[in-house]
């Protein structure tokens, strides 16, 4: 049977799971999509900003914000700041080891543009070389649900930084975090984290690490226990995403973002304008899954119009970048298959 291609998004009857049906000619997820609509997005919106102002000025910031110097993180933070000018916000980008140099001075050229602080976490590289070498060699760390959002490699890297911030919002007394993540990524802008969640999905993130094989006894990915243990339960974080509730233009993003004094990457990566390991994690993805770790964030964006069906099958089949493989798979001490 010859290979069917959903006729909204770009997702294909080859990716293990995925049907198409042949009366529809669309794909599960298509079928029974309902767009959500201008109005509800207003209304969300309308949520954010209440929420915002009434718990504004209550901790030593009102937002933890994930800032990774790439197009999107770079455009929600200062959107994010535009929107609501009385946000005291530290912005926390994560060095992974892989983060490019372009990247650092984007996110910091950010913070200046905004006014806001800015932190740099840093983790010891061998030990981050190691546990992503460990999550490349994976099959079983993440369910297989996690497998078609991300890359293992993604997944651990993502899971860091959750926990991370978590713990720097808990430490701070922010009421918010704020990731920029797109329709294709977050379908649920509001997120009330509790703290038996918290504490779930610390646990949880622990035993995925031993099932990779790396032992976090010194809490460096882990939210520390002895911080969990501080957390006011009447005053838990929220996880914010309003970057999916705005207006969503890829090439009209880089636009604003140049004129402000946002850097265009040099990385040759249709996925990623920070990571430096990104295209190996995508190449180590489908050489173990068959299935291409950003086929349903792509997927997502196409379904909610917020990209066109031709511009994210190009994207999708976009050749990875060779020497950029070739570079993090040395790093990381591996063969390439």
């Amino acid at each position: 049977m010859s290979k069917l291609i959903c006729k909204k998004c770009i997702l294909d009857s080859d990716i293990p799971g995925i049907k198409i049906s042949e009366e529809s000619g669309l794909c599960q997820f298509c079928e029974n999509y309902t767009p959500i609509s201008s109005e509800e997005k207003k209304k969300y919106l309308g949520i954010i900003e209440n929420l915002l102002k009434e718990h504004s000025g209550v901790g030593e910031y009102d937002v933890i914000f994930a800032l990774s110097g790439g197009k999107d993180s770079s455009y929600g933070l200062y959107k994010l700041k535009k929107e609501y000018p009385f946000l005291n916000i530290l912005a926390v980008q994560f060095d992974n080891a892989f983060i490019s140099d372009t990247a650092v001075a984007n996110a910091k050229k950010m913070c200046e543009i905004v006014g806001c602080d800015y932190f740099k976490l840093t983790m010891e590289e061998k030990k981050l070389y190691d546990t992503f070498k460990k999550a490349a060699e994976s099959t079983n760390a993440y369910s297989k649900l996690a497998r078609y959002r991300a890359s293992d490699i993604c997944n651990t890297c993502i899971s860091i930084i959750k926990q991370k911030l978590i713990e720097q919002a808990i430490v701070h007394k922010a009421p918010f975090i704020v990731f920029a993540f797109t329709s294709g990524q977050a379908p649920n802008p509001i997120i009330d984290l509790q703290a038996n969640f918290i504490k779930w999905s610390r646990d949880i993130f622990e035993k995925q690490l031993q099932n990779i094989g790396i032992e976090d006894k010194d809490e460096i990915f882990l939210i520390k226990n002895e911080i969990i243990e501080t957390i006011n339960k009447e005053a838990t974080p929220i996880i914010l995403h309003p970057l999916c509730l705005w207006d969503y233009n890829e090439e009209k993003i880089v636009e604003n973002l140049i004129d402000i004094g946002w850097i265009p990457p040099k990385i040759s990566d249709s996925n990623s304008t920070n990571c430096l390991l990104n295209a190996f994690a995508c190449d180590n993805h489908i050489k173990k899954y068959e299935i291409h770790p950003y086929a349903f964030d792509i997927a997502g964006l196409v379904r909610s119009g917020d990209m066109t069906r031709e511009e994210g099958l190009d994207k999708l089949h976009k050749e990875l970048s060779k020497p950029l493989i070739e570079m993090a798979a040395k790093k990381l001490n591996m063969e390439i298959v």
